[in-house]
């Protein structure tokens, strides 16, 4: 049977004379410009966006703006109302229900990954986690802990689990931002990572299943607690009806 490469778009690599090619590189360019202003929070929850100063600010015209913000829309980083655009605010409510989810996503995925994971696989995911540097920036650190868990579902073998994982921590991407962690913490949370990778080489199901569930738990109470910080500190950030008090 023939083995098929895995295909990703490469949308620059597109013939440069075509119109349709160039708006879909200019969509794909301001997608990750605006999605990174929302996840590292220079653009406030709540805050108002304007297709035409996107386009001037960012360079665009104004069908790849179009385009990029409903790819946004669909990731859950920006609401469409008889306004306009705006970017979807943080809840307690959404958060608790992404956990909720993401917890329920995790454990089956590491419930099949200590049956189907090889050791070589285990052995790449932890060396990337041994290799994070308690001193890298707030932005690597971010980085390095979604791809620690998107890996972790990966081990799985099944693609719809780590979809679910990349679209669950896109959508807390922002509250995970509030967080500021100590030397200490991210040592703590390096140390259980690991943990949970030495049971799945084990096989052990129940035992995984239960570290990445506490795991998951104590990530929550940070978060929630990020959140109500991040709240009172910052006038941008909107909580909805029906947040904790």
């Amino acid at each position: 049977m023939r083995a098929f490469a895995r295909w990703e778009p490469r949308y620059t690599t597109w013939y440069p004379n075509c119109r349709t090619g160039v708006r879909l590189s200019q969509m794909h360019h301001l997608y990750s410009q605006i999605r990174d202003d929302i996840m590292s929070m220079a653009v406030a929850p709540g805050e108002r966006l304007s297709e035409r100063i996107l386009e001037s600010k960012y360079g665009g015209s104004r069908t790849p703006v179009r385009a990029a913000l409903s790819r946004l829309e669909v990731d859950g980083l920006v609401q469409r109302d008889a306004r306009g655009w705006a970017v979807t605010p943080l809840s307690f409510q959404e958060m608790e229900r992404a956990f909720e989810f993401r917890g329920a996503v995790e454990r089956g995925a590491v419930a099949l990954a200590c049956s189907r994971a090889s050791g070589e696989q285990i052995d790449a995911i932890e060396e990337m986690v041994v290799s994070v540097a308690m001193d890298m920036s707030h932005d690597e650190w971010h980085r390095a802990g979604r791809d620690f868990h998107v890996e972790l579902a990966r081990l799985s073998c099944n693609a719809f689990f780590v979809r679910a994982i990349e679209d669950v921590m896109t959508r807390l991407g922002r509250v995970r931002w509030l967080e500021i962690r100590t030397e200490a913490g991210r040592a703590r949370t390096v140390t259980e990572h690991c943990h949970i990778l030495s049971l799945v080489r084990r096989g052990d199901a129940d035992a995984a299943i239960k570290a990445i569930s506490d795991h998951a738990g104590s990530a929550q109470k940070r978060h929630a607690e990020a959140l109500m910080g991040g709240a009172r500190q910052r006038g941008e950030i909107v909580i909805l009806a029906g947040a904790r008090a």
